[in-house]
């Protein structure tokens, strides 16, 4: 069967290899009259040059497509999009590999090699890097998925506090504290005396003791007057003056207890102000408590909202995939030096890899390198022969179509302006019949000058054909 024929399978191999190293297989495949090869070293250079691009190209489609199924959580439908998408990206890097290699020539100068290295060897490190990454990525997937999982926690604690932030709560939280301090301290001064009540306090003791020696030592001085007044006659304006004493020294040690009675009121009027001003800010202070309350009830709501919303994008964030194993590997490239050193390890390996077939392409130069030369530059001077060909048939084009003008021009001069004298009578002419044929209104004697002038243009203008 044709399909198992395995003579095609090796002719359609090899074609795919001289066509990724950017050469002809007839040229590759050229034999003498023994059956030997006339190109054997560049044969094997330029398909181990096809090799290798068809193997970078393979292996960019597989990060590609790696990079694109994480990013889609490797769902059915996309991965399907993820190999589709490989496969393009491996057809693009086998494009862009090949125009690599077409681009270079064996036999330039060092320069033109140093310049073509230079920007050659950028393009190698983008597709070694596309290459590397997920190598990288699945050789360490549980500590990625560990450093994913610690910047979601990160993330979500950040998030809950920002939301918190957003909706005031701190602040309120804040408020709360204070008033719930201040209700305190209203409680204990309510509990509490008035600063002044002490010295109050002293001063009615003062004035209590003070009180009670007068009241003794009055009662003293009544009883012994009141000795005196039993010893004395009736009527007698000594006991008129005893009774008066006493009248006066009672009034004396009443006035004194009215005094202290008076301290005792005041006393109890400022304790009474006092707890009564301390209960209205308690009761203002439990009013403003009560608001801040409702109002962090609600603040804790709009957080809840808020932090579930970017929970939830943050937890999509976490299983997208690619975003999250690309900030998890940065940052573990930033902070272990053995997976920086590890990463480093794949980028050289498969940039060194990339470079071979550009450098072997730069540095060696074959007997295939050499026929391919000879030919493009046999190929240049045919074309520049028929170039000049094309130039000189075109400038002689141009000298015979100038020739020719210029045989019209003198032409025209030797005609000494005949043929144009000519062409205006014959213009007037036509005029003046179309005014005849157009000119029913006019009258006999005009019609009969009109003719008479057509008479004279025509016998004119015989005149002028046969002196030319």
């Amino acid at each position: 069967m044709r399909f198992f024929d395995g003579h095609a399978w090796l002719r359609a191999g090899k074609s795919l290899l001289a066509l990724s190293a950017t050469v002809s297989l007839k040229v590759l495949d050229q034999q003498d009259s023994n059956g030997n090869y006339l190109y054997a070293r560049g044969r094997h250079k330029y398909f181990g040059i096809g090799a290798l691009v068809i193997f970078f190209a393979l292996f960019s489609g597989y990060g590609m497509a790696h990079m694109l199924a994480s990013m889609v959580n490797v769902s059915s439908s996309g991965a399907n999009g993820a190999i589709v998408a490989g496969c393009l990206w491996a057809m693009f890097q086998w494009c862009l590999e090949r125009q690599m290699i077409m681009s270079i020539h064996s036999d330039s100068s060092w320069v033109s090699k140093a310049i073509g290295i230079s920007w050659r060897s950028l393009l190698a490190m983008l597709s070694a890097i596309t290459m590397v990454y997920p190598f990288f990525v699945d050789s360490n997937r549980a500590e990625i998925d560990v450093k994913v999982g610690e910047m979601t926690r990160t993330r979500l604690i950040q998030n809950l506090q920002t939301a918190q932030t957003a909706t005031g709560l701190p602040v309120l939280q804040q408020s709360r504290a204070d008033l719930d301090e201040k209700l305190h301290k209203a409680e204990d001064a309510i509990r509490s005396d008035p600063p002044q009540l002490a010295e109050m306090r002293k001063q009615w003791s003062i004035c209590r003791e003070r009180a009670r020696d007068e009241e003794r030592k009055g009662l003293k001085q009544i009883a012994a007057w009141q000795q005196a007044l039993a010893g004395v006659i009736s009527g007698n304006l000594e006991t008129a003056s005893l009774q008066q004493k006493i009248t006066t020294m009672q009034n004396r040690i009443q006035a004194g207890k009215a005094r202290c009675q008076q301290q005792e009121q005041e006393i109890n009027s400022s304790v009474l102000a006092w707890k009564n001003e301390k209960i209205a800010e308690k009761v203002q202070v439990a009013t403003t408590l009560k608001q801040t309350q409702s109002s962090i009830s609600k603040a804790q709501d709009r957080s809840e909202i808020l932090e579930q919303k970017q929970t939830a994008k943050i937890e999509a964030a976490a299983a997208s995939g690619f975003a999250a194993d690309f900030a998890a590997t940065w940052q573990m490239l930033q902070d272990d030096q053995y997976r920086r050193l590890q990463f480093i390890w794949w980028l050289l390996w498969f940039l060194t890899i990339e470079m071979v077939a550009i450098i072997v392409k730069f540095s060696s130069h074959t007997d295939v390198d050499a026929k391919l030369n000879s030919d493009e530059e046999l190929i240049k001077f045919d074309i520049g022969q028929s170039t000049q060909m094309r130039r000189a048939e075109l400038a002689l084009r141009q000298l015979h179509h100038a020739m020719n003008i210029r045989g019209q021009q003198a032409a025209l001069q030797a005609d000494e302006g005949k043929s144009a004298a000519a062409l205006a009578t014959l213009q007037r002419l036509q005029e003046l019949e179309k005014q005849t044929e157009t000119g029913s209104g006019q009258s006999f004697e005009s019609r009969q000058m009109l003719q008479q002038t057509i008479s004279a243009i025509h016998a004119s203008f015989a005149r002028l054909l046969l002196a030319k």
